[in-house]
């Protein structure tokens, strides 16, 4: 045992805290039996800061600054926000709660993203989803009969992510969905080929047509199904589920980060957001359906032996569920990522060279299978992926309640307090990347066998790089999301040459990071 200024027992019966003379945490030490799981936390009952000390504006000036025309917030775009809150401010800082909303504290340092991750608690609450947990538990709470899904907390959470975790994070299910993505993949290529222009250009929509290939291959994952989309792109449910998914997005931000009544009372924009929301849900049920029913019609049919039908063995519910989250969850999150990629090697071609040298070897013609073994080699193309999203991430940050009183940066945060970890912000600093705003996918080529888990050219701290969240409730589809934008950014880069003439596209953060502004990469393709 190190030597200690305080002790301090903390007691959890029951998912309760008993906290006897807390004002800091140096060192955790655990211990458990059937009914009880004690931690006796070393502290400093002297240096630490209270919570009512963290920097920040007051209730007035942040509604002043942020919602008035003149104020220094007005209308920025978080990240935006961010930036100037954390220049303002320091390294942690609070966002006062108004309007029914709780504090948010502010956090940048990912040694307390770490504290925060790894006392989170058996069952890490994730906050900013409230209008989609009201909507599930009391406006269509028929249809869901209390299983929420990726919107709930607690131990029904954990109930639900359980059953999902024992088909959507096995690796053998993913490589089942190897051939099939690819047969999307290429149907898709095709498609983009057929609609360059005179100059070799892609429609300025360009990520309305990500989303048609991110629906079609989501929905070849979960339901063993082809759509269909790109035979029939005018069809009205995916255009309506397109738009819908935007003033979805849109309306989450807005209502659960801005100022919004809609606690109070059902206010205009929340409900063309449970307006929207319904439209969304009736078309995703409607491809769920079919999937359900091609299950029905052919049971014994070994293509059939996917996600659907393992999560309908274990509970039809949670299956139909899932299904539903994982469609609208991974459409635009899937687009989004996948552009990066593409953006930032159209704009370093000498990096898409490389890369594409490593894809010849790995499909030698422009038609070679993609397979679960040559897709295993694949270093550098990973590389890129992983340096796209720390350039332009899908998320501007995490968020967590504490799971037990902490310290960060000095102030003593209670229980229950909700942090959003800057990650976008800190993936952008010197002192964890070197050269932050180049593109170096080299900084994670790690040495064979190696288990680091940061870059290797690098300070960087392990909880800095945080695409996917951290823990127990990390992304659930993270293995299909990184297949699918593995899949097409080999194909086009095998294909073309990959370029972009135009400004920087405008990126938009909302619950997640969007381009808002034309697309359009020039696709030249190759001889070879």
């Amino acid at each position: 045992m190190v030597k200690m200024w305080s002790n301090a027992k903390v007691i959890l019966r029951n998912g309760n805290c008993r906290v006897s003379q807390l004002s800091g945490i140096l060192k955790v030490h655990t211990s458990s039996n059937e009914n009880q799981h004690v931690a006796t936390l070393e502290v400093d009952t002297v240096n630490v800061k209270p919570y009512n000390e963290i920097p920040g504006p007051s209730a007035f000036e942040l509604v002043k600054s942020s919602s008035l025309p003149g104020g220094k917030y007005y209308k920025k775009d978080f990240v935006d926000f961010l930036s100037a809150f954390r220049q303002e401010y320091g390294d942690i800082s609070k966002i006062p709660g108004v309007f029914g909303k709780n504090d948010i504290i502010l956090v940048y340092d990912p040694e307390d993203f770490k504290t925060v991750f790894q006392t989170q608690g058996q069952y890490p609450i994730r906050r900013g989803i409230e209008t989609i947990h009201h909507y599930r538990t009391k406006v269509r709470k028929d249809f869901y009969q209390g299983v929420i899904g990726f919107a709930d907390q607690g131990k029904s959470w954990w109930d639900f992510r359980q059953k999902v975790n024992a088909v959507m994070m096995k690796p053998q299910i993913t490589r089942k969905y190897v051939p099939s993505v690819d047969e999307v993949t290429q149907d898709f290529v095709k498609r983009l080929h057929s609609l360059r222009d005179k100059n070799m250009e892609t429609p300025s929509d360009l990520y309305v047509e990500l989303n048609m290939w991110a629906l079609e291959s989501i929905a070849q994952i979960t339901l063993d199904t082809r759509l269909g989309i790109f035979d029939n792109s005018t069809n009205k449910n995916m255009h309506s589920l397109m738009n819908d998914l935007k003033v979805f997005f849109d309306l989450t931000y807005r209502l659960n980060f801005q100022l919004s009544f809609w606690k109070y009372f059902p206010t205009a924009s929340y409900r063309k957001l449970t307006q929207s929301t319904d439209n969304m849900y009736k078309v995703i049920q409607h491809y769920v359906n079919i999937g359900i029913q091609k299950i029905k019609d052919d049971p014994d049919n070994e293509e059939n032996e996917g996600v659907l039908k393992k999560l309908l063995e274990i509970d039809p519910k949670v299956a139909t569920v899932m299904a539903m989250d994982a469609l609208f969850a991974g459409v635009d999150s899937t687009s989004t990522a996948t552009f990066s990629v593409l953006y930032v090697l159209a704009k370093n071609p000498e990096k898409q060279d490389k890369l594409r040298q490593e894809l010849m070897k790995i499909l030698p013609e422009k038609t070679s299978p993609l397979t679960v073994e040559n897709m295993s080699n694949m270093p550098y193309l990973r590389a890129c992926i992983k340096e796209a999203l720390r350039l332009y991430p899908v998320t501007f940050g995490n968020f967590r309640s504490t799971g037990q009183d902490l310290v960060l940066k000095g102030y003593h945060i209670p229980k229950n307090t909700r942090i959003l970890m800057g990650n976008q912000i800190t993936q952008m600093e010197d002192k964890y990347f070197d050269k932050p705003y180049e593109f170096k996918p080299e900084r994670w080529i790690r040495p064979p066998n190696s288990k680091m888990t940061c870059p290797v050219n690098a300070t960087s701290h392990p909880f800095s790089y945080l695409p996917f969240g951290f823990g127990i409730r990390m992304c659930v589809g993270r293995r299909f999301a990184e297949m699918e934008i593995e899949s097409l950014v080999s194909r086009l880069v095998r294909t073309y040459n990959i370029d972009w003439r135009y400004p920087d596209p405008k990126i938009k953060s909302l619950t997640i990071n969007m381009p808002v502004s034309d697309l359009k990469l020039r696709l030249t393709e190759l001889e070879e």
